[in-house]
């Protein structure tokens, strides 16, 4: 009941801060769900909420959607998150995990360039095909992969809602496919389902409110935020494995 309880009003703070920063909530989530529940049940627990959080972004930024970019990332999330969540009992992930860490971290230069909502693109559309791909295989893995794609969708020049909006739509077809996949493995039990559940039902009501004060934060505030919430998300993937980095470290220094 008291894990219930702490799981409730932890992602409910968690998915009120991903709605205003672009995504993240479920590197916030993973040590939230492995104190209540246990590391065993982390990745199937987190793609439940997640979908149902997803979902409810998708009704409330619908207008906001980007449909031609959401279509080109339609195919690719599907075939990299099939992929990974197959390959979930048979790689290693604490190496990518570190490498994500690493890569989010220094998404902290993109400060440097303040951007503007619907300006100049750096990215074509169809970049976001082999970048879908990766991502959802990674998400397979691992999980979440925590705010990775934020970057791709800044250079895109998408406005803050049509990010959360469009992010959310694709989310929902990436961890759809994954519950399928985890369902097909037998990784989805009563417990796992109960508690999925309860994330995703505090997520719909925190993505509400987070609606409302996300209308009150101007482009160049929120590109902020978003960036720094992926050097949050990159820190703590990063301190978590801090044993293997210090490891590595040692052994390279011999």
């Amino acid at each position: 009941m008291i894990n219930g309880l702490i799981l409730i009003f932890g992602a409910f703070l968690i998915f009120v801060l991903s709605t205003l920063t672009g995504g993240g909530a479920s590197l916030l989530l993973m040590p939230l769900i492995a104190f209540a529940v246990g590391v065993r049940s982390v990745a199937p627990i987190m793609t439940i909420g997640i979908a149902m959080s997803s979902s409810s972004k998708v009704f409330f930024f619908w207008k906001y959607i980007d449909w031609k970019l959401f279509s080109w990332l339609f195919p690719s999330t599907i075939a990299g998150s099939v992929l990974g969540a197959n390959m979930l009992a048979i790689v290693p992930v604490d190496f990518l995990q570190i490498v994500i860490g690493l890569f989010l971290v220094s998404t902290i230069y993109q400060l440097r360039d303040k951007g503007t909502a619907g300006g100049k693109k750096k990215f074509k559309v169809w970049y976001f095909v082999p970048i879908g791909f990766i991502i959802a295989f990674l998400s397979g893995l691992i999980g979440g992969v925590g705010p990775l794609m934020n970057s791709a969708y800044l250079s895109y020049g998408i406005s803050k809602e049509g990010l959360i909006g469009t992010r959310a739509a694709n989310a929902v077809i990436l961890h759809v496919s994954k519950i399928i996949s985890y369902t097909w493995l037998g990784l989805i039990t009563e417990e796992v389902l109960v508690y999925g559940l309860l994330t995703g039902s505090s997520a719909v009501l925190a993505i509400y409110i987070g609606k409302l004060i996300l209308a009150r934060i101007s482009y160049a505030h929120f590109r902020v935020m978003v960036v720094g919430l992926m050097v949050l998300s990159g820190l703590i993937m990063l301190w978590s494995h801090r044993n293997i980095i210090l490891d590595f470290l040692t052994i390279f220094s011999l």
